[in-house]
């Protein structure tokens, strides 16, 4: 037999480790790669501050498997701040940069209502930004990119919001319109969050384009905030592992990701249980045909 290798030892060493937030408890599972042993716990979450809750979950799981904070490899985490702040109302005061002449994308949104509801009597929500602080910016690209009229740049600077979504017309073609409103929002305002389309949403249709851009802005101060915690906590303990979040389509993003595109954490929860569940059925009909 060979000499082991490092990288072979590394991942024979190898822990990963999940948690989910939830209303009541933070559900926690580590796993030894190499072997498949699983250890699961959960300590009771922490609505004023989720993450003393999360750092407790990784705290006690570590003394249930006996190894050191170094040893984790991979932090995975499901988390429902986003979604919640939107189901509850409780996110920033937005605003919203678009083009001239798209100031009502939102209100006029899409000519279909829900499926099981009366077109009579359904009312149409509330838009998450206020008529008010929507800013229509002189400045246009074409469907291929091409500017064919420069970006305001002093109608940009009047624009004044601690978040702010910037949805400019054919930005996925040709994002350098709302790159420099970016640049000089932040001249502006050093401390505001700015989300721009072409990085939250990068496909054409306005209005799909438009809302998910402001619900970006609308959590991403909490998320962020949030997010930062976690990480601030994290490298104190000695855990050098990736802090990796749960996205709605199944996937995960980084920390530094998560800060610019909260978005994409909305509705993760029930994302990882469809993988959880498929992963199980996988699992099970392969035992079956043995």
């Amino acid at each position: 037999m060979g000499p082991v290798t490092r990288s072979a030892t590394t991942r024979a060493k190898g822990y990963a480790i999940a948690l989910d937030v939830g209303g009541t408890f933070t559900d926690v599972a580590l796993v030894h790669e190499a072997s498949g042993r699983l250890w699961v716990t959960k300590t009771p979450t922490t609505p004023h501050d989720p993450s003393a809750g999360f750092m407790a979950g990784i705290d006690r799981a570590l003394q249930l498997a006996g190894i050191e904070a170094a040893a984790l490899r991979h932090v995975l985490h499901g988390t429902t701040t986003a979604t919640n702040a939107i189901l509850e109302g409780k996110g920033a005061a937005i605003g919203l940069l678009t083009t001239a002449g798209f100031r009502d994308v939102l209100e006029i949104g899409r000519h279909d209502i829900p499926r099981r509801a009366n077109m009579f009597a359904w009312v149409k929500p509330a838009r998450p930004v206020a008529p008010e602080l929507i800013f229509e910016i002189g400045g246009r690209v074409t469907v291929d990119g091409a500017e064919i009229e420069p970006l305001d740049e002093e109608a940009v600077r009047a624009a004044g919001v601690d978040s702010i979504a910037v949805c400019f017309l054919h930005s996925y073609a040709n994002p350098a319109h709302e790159r420099r409103a970016r640049a000089l929002l932040l001249e502006e305002h050093p401390g505001g969050a700015v989300s721009l389309s072409s990085e939250v949403l990068p496909v054409f249709r306005e209005f799909e384009r438009s809302m998910g851009t402001v619900l970006n802005a609308y959590v991403q101060p909490l998320v962020g905030r949030y997010v930062a915690r976690l990480v601030g906590e994290l490298r104190p303990r000695g855990i050098g592992a990736p802090l990796s979040i749960m996205k709605s389509n199944g996937g995960v993003i980084g920390a530094d990701v998560v800060r610019t595109q909260a978005i994409h954490t909305a509705l993760s929860g029930p994302a990882a249980g469809v993988i959880g569940a498929r992963r199980i059925g996988e699992a099970a009909a392969g035992a079956r045909r043995r």
